[in-house]
C-alpha cells in the first residue's frame, strides 16, 4: 500500500514538471520578445536653414523612425578654432515641439572663415532613451573678415596673445610682482646679516 502511494506520488509529480517546463520556457521567451521590442529605436536628426525677413533660423528635426520626439533637448553651437561657441547663453537647450522640431535664432556679426562659412553643429546629449547623438552641416551666414583685418586682430594686444602682444596691465602686474618678490628677500637678506653683526660685536 505504502509503495503504491509512493509511486502514484512520484508520478504525479514527474507529469507536473514535464508540463510545468514548456510554459516556463514559454514566458521566458515571451519575457525577452518583450524586452527586445522594449528597446528604442535609434534617433536621427536633422539640420536645415532658413531666411524670413532678414531673420536668420537654425532648424533640427528629431524622430525615431516615423515617429517625432517630443520633449528632447536640444543644443545649438557653431565650431571655432578650438572649441564650441554655443549659440544659446550658458550652454542651454531647445526642447523639440510635439512635431519634433526645435529651433534658434542666428546671431549677427558672428565672424566665419574667409568664404563666411560657419559649421553649425546641433547636440543631444545624454538623454535618458536615445543616449548622445549630434549632426552638422554648414552655412555661409558669417561675416567675412578680410585678410588685413584678420592681420590687424592678430596684432592687437589680447589674453592669447605672447611676446608683443601680451596686454600691457599684465606685463605691469608681472613686473610689479617681480620687484617686490626681490624687495622682500633683499630685506630679509640684509636683516640677517644686521643681526649676526650685532650678535658678533655683542660677543666682543
Amino acid at each position: 500500500m505504502t509503495n503504491n502511494f509512493k509511486t502514484n506520488w512520484i508520478g504525479k509529480l514527474l507529469i507536473a514538471a514535464t508540463f510545468s517546463m514548456p510554459i516556463c520556457l514559454f514566458a521566458q521567451d515571451k519575457k525577452t520578445s518583450e524586452k527586445k521590442d522594449a528597446t528604442p529605436v535609434a534617433a536621427s536628426m536633422k539640420l536645415n536653414f532658413a531666411e524670413v525677413d532678414s531673420v536668420k533660423v537654425i532648424n533640427v528635426s528629431l524622430a525615431a523612425g516615423e515617429k517625432p520626439l517630443e520633449g528632447i533637448e536640444v543644443k545649438f553651437y557653431v565650431k571655432r578654432s578650438l572649441s564650441l561657441l554655443p549659440l544659446i547663453s550658458n550652454g542651454k537647450g531647445v526642447s523639440t515641439d510635439e512635431k519634433g522640431g526645435a529651433s534658434v535664432k542666428f546671431p549677427k556679426d558672428l565672424p566665419g572663415d574667409c568664404n563666411g562659412t560657419i559649421v553649425v553643429i546641433a547636440k543631444v546629449e545624454d538623454d535618458e532613451n536615445y543616449g548622445s547623438f549630434e549632426t552638422k552641416d554648414s552655412v555661409k551666414w558669417g561675416t567675412i573678415i578680410s585678410i588685413s583685418a584678420q592681420e590687424e586682430e592678430w596684432e592687437k594686444r589680447s589674453m592669447s596673445g605672447t611676446g608683443s602682444r601680451v596686454p600691457t596691465f599684465l606685463i605691469a602686474t608681472a613686473g610689479v610682482i617681480i620687484i617686490v618678490v626681490w624687495g622682500i628677500l633683499l630685506y630679509v637678506i640684509f636683516s640677517l646679516v644686521g643681526i649676526k653683526k650685532a650678535g658678533i660685536i655683542k660677543k666682543q
